[in-house]
């Protein structure tokens, strides 16, 4: 007669143990899957963002650049200096063009895709003045062509250069956004691993009493 009523007891306790274990790993799971968001915000942090705002900041610098060498290029009267600087225009026309097609292929939220296309648009305009410019420097034409430089062409210019730096500052702004929901993804799997370790303390508590109920019986 008691071994008939220790058995089903056996039984309940080895599947109370079996749902247990079923519910660590299920938690476990969700930890491990939890962690893997984190690893995925901050590459994206790290491909989408930091490296674009390098870029930007570098798409920056040759755009001014260029603005130098043009007017270097007008004002000069020596040829083989005004060679030098529309060689350097040429090179940093292909680096500009070659950054815009890098951060083109990141993920861009749609602001930062307006921001980009108005740049586009905008330097499009700027360069056909700029060409403009270079050929009343080659024919001699310096007053002209600094004027031009200095009243429509500094105009171009700067709005060619504010939605580059208004697309500097999106960046940013979901560079933030990525950083702060990594944060809050931690701080839940950081919940998470104290509910284990809480529900770890309580099953072994229930198994602690199953046995020593066991014995008691057994007595």
């Amino acid at each position: 007669m008691k071994r008939i009523i220790h058995v089903p007891r056996k039984g309940q306790i080895a599947g109370s143990f079996a749902l247990l274990f079923v519910f660590f790993i299920v938690l476990g799971l969700f930890s491990t899957s939890g962690f893997d968001r984190i690893s995925v915000s901050f590459r994206s942090m790290y491909e989408d963002r930091l490296i674009p705002s390098l870029d930007i900041g570098n798409l920056i610098l040759l755009v001014y650049e260029n603005r130098v060498s043009l007017e270097n290029h007008i004002t000069t009267t020596d040829a083989q200096e005004r060679h030098t600087y529309e060689v350097q225009l040429q090179q940093n026309h292909r680096a500009i063009d070659s950054l815009i097609r890098k951060i083109t292929n990141t993920y861009l939220v749609p602001e930062e895709k307006s921001d980009l296309g108005r740049f586009n648009s905008t330097l499009t305009i700027y360069r056909d003045a700029e060409q403009n410019m270079l050929r009343m420097s080659r024919e001699m034409k310096t007053d002209s062509a600094l004027k031009l430089l200095t009243h429509e062409g500094d105009r171009l210019f700067h709005a060619s250069v504010e939605p580059l730096q208004k697309l500097g500052k999106d960046q940013q702004k979901v560079g933030e956004e990525l950083y702060h929901e990594s944060q809050s993804i931690a701080q839940n799997q950081k919940t998470l691993a104290y509910s284990i370790m809480i529900a770890a303390v309580f099953a072994g508590v229930i198994f602690a009493f199953a046995l020593t109920f066991k014995h008691l019986d057994d007595q």
